[in-house]
């Protein structure tokens, strides 16, 4: 896949790029993934299809995945995540005005300097997949390791900090902005 591609001249002449690329490729997941020394990178498979629709505006479609490695925010350890960014974008020039991108059923790739970096619109794509907080799905976390001098079982503190937490994240959205706070004042 070039480095650069122009848009326009794809969607005209209905340009497909598709393949694998190493996740070095991409600087600002391997700064969010976990990867060890001596682990082989994971492969970004990607799609991009350049054509016009039916309405004759000019397309990108495709989609991107990749397997990612990341921290567990609520135990901490190793979580996987399989990042599948579907792409469905009408090439711009200009942003669209509220009425316009409601009548679309494609979100506005604004290109404003007549060349895409396909390498950078695959890793914002991604990175667009990734949950504010990764954690695991309750009751799937891993008990974290005792340090040493500690024993195995956890403290009554840790216990009622875990189920607080738990009962935070199983609750809806609260009527109040402050009952959250109220909970924890209580504990």
């Amino acid at each position: 896949m070039p480095d650069h591609i122009d848009p326009w001249r794809a969607a005209k002449n209905g340009l497909s790029f598709g393949g694998e690329l190493p996740l070095e490729r991409f600087p600002r997941l391997l700064e969010v993934g976990i990867v060890d020394e001596g682990e082989p990178l994971a492969r970004v498979e990607y799609q991009l299809d350049f054509r016009r629709n039916a309405q004759r505006q000019l397309i990108l479609e495709g989609w991107a995945r990749v397997r990612l490695r990341v921290l567990c925010q609520r135990c901490l350890s190793d979580l996987w995540l399989n990042l599948d960014a579907p792409m469905t974008l009408r090439l711009v020039r200009v942003e669209p005005t509220s009425a316009d991108a409601l009548q679309s059923d494609y979100e506005p790739l604004v290109v404003t300097d007549d060349v895409i970096d396909p390498f950078e619109l695959i890793e914002d794509e991604l990175l667009l997949m990734i949950p504010s907080f990764p954690r695991h799905p309750v009751g799937e976390c891993q008990s974290p390791v005792p340090m040493s001098g500690e024993t195995d079982a956890p403290s009554t503190e840790q216990v009622k900090a875990r189920r607080l937490a738990e009962s935070v994240e199983d609750t809806d959205q609260a009527s109040h902005p402050f009952a959250i706070l109220e909970r924890l004042k209580k504990h």
